[in-house]
């Protein structure tokens, strides 16, 4: 979720517990809280001069990592910044800059078992090839443009993407599987590696903010929504359901009731609740976000399901224990199994009545003036 740009200083800590409570405050501020760039290497040099100053371990000074981090994250960082973060954590961005690591590291993988299993050329077909490069677009688009166009408040354009998506599946089925191969060519096995290392360069060299501010500044004009209270209202419910994870049901009662207040008063929207994005982070936070954030899992982990079983019929209908590629699909699927059971027992345990993530939900939001 944080991201850096390698050119942080990292304190130089007197002993090794320190590293480690520093290491601890930095996991714990960066998946609980989602900081701003530079915020956790500012208070980690805070915290060096001040326990350097007391002369006493820094878990004595400013006590346990994890609390500190939530004092710290309640203390220094702003509304604006948290009415950025969706849901789930990530900042806007960092999804589509992460779906291109992910992409690279799998088309790289794929170089490494074709080496191993067909030699340093490769024989590649049309449709194997095409439905190979359709498939790293595939994990571009639902793991990086479709959270990014959601968290943008961008519904319409979400579900064309799911719409794309749905298609991108059908055609890398039918190019793996059902297209005669046809005449095929030769390519070395290492020209994989250097479009996976061009992925990740580009996943990881490629700003998150300047991304996030592409998908989210097509999404409704800033003067539109300051002079006119529909498109405010409209972008408040937009924002609710897609950042927020908000059911349309709750974000229609919180429109309703926001609609009602300016009736009365006959104020502006802008006037009477401010900026629409940390509006609608003020209604969103609550018992209930964790909730939602568990809810807003469960598709990523059918889909997730529908693969592993696509994989696993794959391989049990064509066996051939002869091959690498047989027994690396052997190894992805115990791998994915297990991502799997433990994917679905903590959404078990967050979404069943009375779990960890089921006090108060979405239902409890209202506007508020």
């Amino acid at each position: 979720m944080m991201r850096t740009d390698g050119r942080e200083q990292l304190p130089d800590w007197p002993s090794g517990d320190d590293a480690q409570w520093a290491a601890e405050f930095e996991f714990a501020l960066a998946l609980g809280h989602t900081p701003p760039d530079g915020l956790a290497e500012q208070v980690l040099e805070e915290a060096r001069l001040t326990t350097a100053e007391a002369g006493l371990p820094a878990r004595e000074v400013l006590g346990d990592p994890a609390a500190y981090a939530d004092a710290v994250a309640a203390e220094r960082i702003d509304e604006a910044h948290r009415s950025s973060v969706d849901v789930e954590g990530f900042a806007a961005g960092d999804r589509f800059t992460s779906s291109l690591l992910v992409a690279g590291a799998q088309v790289a993988l794929f170089g490494v078992v074709l080496w191993a299993s067909t030699g340093l050329w490769i024989p590649v077909g049309w449709p194997t090839g095409g439905a190979g490069l359709l498939l790293a677009l595939l994990v571009v688009l639902v793991t990086g443009v479709i959270p990014e166009l959601r968290a943008a408040g961008r519904l319409r354009a979400g579900r064309a993407a799911m719409g794309c998506a749905a298609v991108l599946v059908v055609a890398c089925a039918a190019g793996f599987t059902a297209i005669p191969r046809g005449p095929q060519v030769s390519i070395p096995a290492p020209s994989l590696f250097v479009v996976g290392a061009l992925l990740g360069v580009l996943g990881w060299r490629v700003p998150a903010e300047p991304v996030g501010r592409w998908f989210r500044g097509r999404a409704v004009p800033a003067e539109a929504i300051r002079s006119d209270d529909e498109a405010w209202l409209t972008r408040l419910s937009a924002l609710l359901r897609g950042r927020h994870g908000v059911s349309a049901g709750s974000a229609r009662r919180c429109v309703a009731e926001a609609r009602d207040h300016l009736a009365a008063s006959g104020g502006s929207a802008a006037g009477e609740f401010g900026d629409v994005e940390v509006y609608a982070l003020r209604l969103s936070e609550g018992p209930g976000k964790s909730r939602r954030a568990a809810r807003a899992e469960v598709l990523p982990t059918a889909l997730f399901t529908v693969g592993m079983l696509w994989w696993g019929f794959d391989l049990v209908s064509d066996p051939e224990p002869a091959s690498l590629w047989f027994w690396t699909k052997v190894v992805v699927l115990v791998v994915g199994v297990w991502a799997w059971v433990t994917t679905a027992w903590s959404l078990w345990r967050k979404l069943r009545p009375g779990g960890a993530g089921s006090s108060g939900g979405a239902g409890d939001l209202g506007a508020k003036g």
